[in-house]
């Protein structure tokens, strides 16, 4: 079963008020006790909390209402996981440790971390059955004010994605955001320029890092079950702009041999080239779409050596060259 934290839900009461509807209707609709929230470490079951967010949107007709619950939010709240990524040297490294430490936080959304050379993609991966606009609002705003509060301001993205449609009125996304906004986007997320990754982060302390560390491993956290293809896929995504489209480099990024590797994939009744090809696919998709960078930048993301080669894989796949699909798209 996947969980949240009480934490995902600070913020609901002030700001159901706020839109004109009684919180504590919507809590025992949900059949969620109030005294859960007293405590910002319990957890409960995620589905009855994200649908009562949607259902709070729906009835007060307040589109931003996952927004505004971000902006209860504060980077202490958390909670053990604030220790770390303050005292961390820079920015990749806060992303990546929001992503390594994600089920401390809730096991909905995952951060899914694309680098090139150029330009870096962060997207919220959010659980199949969980794709609503507020979870992903609240996802992609908390995870804004969480970078830019751990980092002091010093480092924003260029653009915040979001997949779905924009909001009637874009005055509240405005306001909370400080940097350009794209909807209907391929991802919801971040974009920036990579190299901005390595700015050093002001009073990172590297000891207090490693007892926030330890401190991080005492907390117990229940086992989650993930096919096998899931793993495979993220670090292909995370392999590919270096040139790992081997099985050997994938399944060593996953702790394992290649055969035991294959072995696992087909009993999920999938392969590697399969899930290379389909990887590439919306790598292709998503940077073609979502972003003004060049075929060939897009052909060394997707790990060809050339542009032609790039363009023939392309064309094969979906009828037509990737410049005049991203004319036509």
């Amino acid at each position: 079963m996947r969980e949240v934290r009480a934490a995902s839900l600070t913020g609901f009461i002030e700001v159901s008020y706020y839109a004109g509807i009684d919180p504590f209707d919507l809590l025992k609709l949900a059949k969620i006790s109030p005294s859960f929230l007293e405590d910002p470490e319990n957890r409960h079951a995620a589905r009855p909390v994200t649908e009562m967010i949607e259902r709070a949107a729906a009835v007060s007709q307040c589109e931003a209402f996952g927004l505004l619950m971000a902006e209860c939010r504060s980077f202490a709240s958390l909670g053990p996981l604030s220790l770390l990524l303050q005292h961390l040297p820079t920015v990749g490294q806060v992303l990546d440790a929001l992503n390594e430490y994600r089920r401390l936080m809730n096991d909905v959304v995952s951060l899914e971390c694309i680098r090139g050379k150029e330009s870096s993609a962060f997207c919220w991966v959010v659980a199949p059955g969980f794709e609503k606009p507020q979870t992903i609002d609240l996802a992609v705003a908390v995870g804004y004010r969480i970078l830019t509060e751990a980092l002091g301001g010093r480092w924003a993205p260029e653009i915040v994605h979001f997949r779905h449609p924009p909001p009637h009125d874009l005055r509240t996304f405005q306001q909370f955001f400080s940097v350009p906004l794209e909807f209907d986007a391929r991802f919801s997320g971040y974009s920036c320029v990579t190299a901005s990754l390595e700015a050093p982060v002001a009073g990172a302390e590297p000891a207090m890092a490693g007892h926030a560390r330890r401190l991080l491993e005492l907390i117990p956290i229940a086992g989650e079950y993930a096919p096998i293809s899931d793993a495979a896929q993220r670090a292909i995504s995370l392999l590919l702009p270096s040139g790992g489209t081997k099985l050997g480099a994938v399944a060593a990024n996953l702790g394992m041999n290649a055969r035991t590797l294959q072995r696992r994939l087909a009993l999920e009744g999938t392969s590697f080239e399969t899930l290379l090809n389909e990887t590439r696919k919306d790598l292709a998709e998503r940077f073609l779409l979502a972003s003004s960078q060049s075929v060939g930048f897009i052909a060394e993301m997707a790990g060809y050596s050339s542009t032609s080669a790039f363009t023939r894989w392309f064309a094969s796949e979906f009828g037509e060259s990737p410049s005049a699909w991203r004319n036509r798209n």
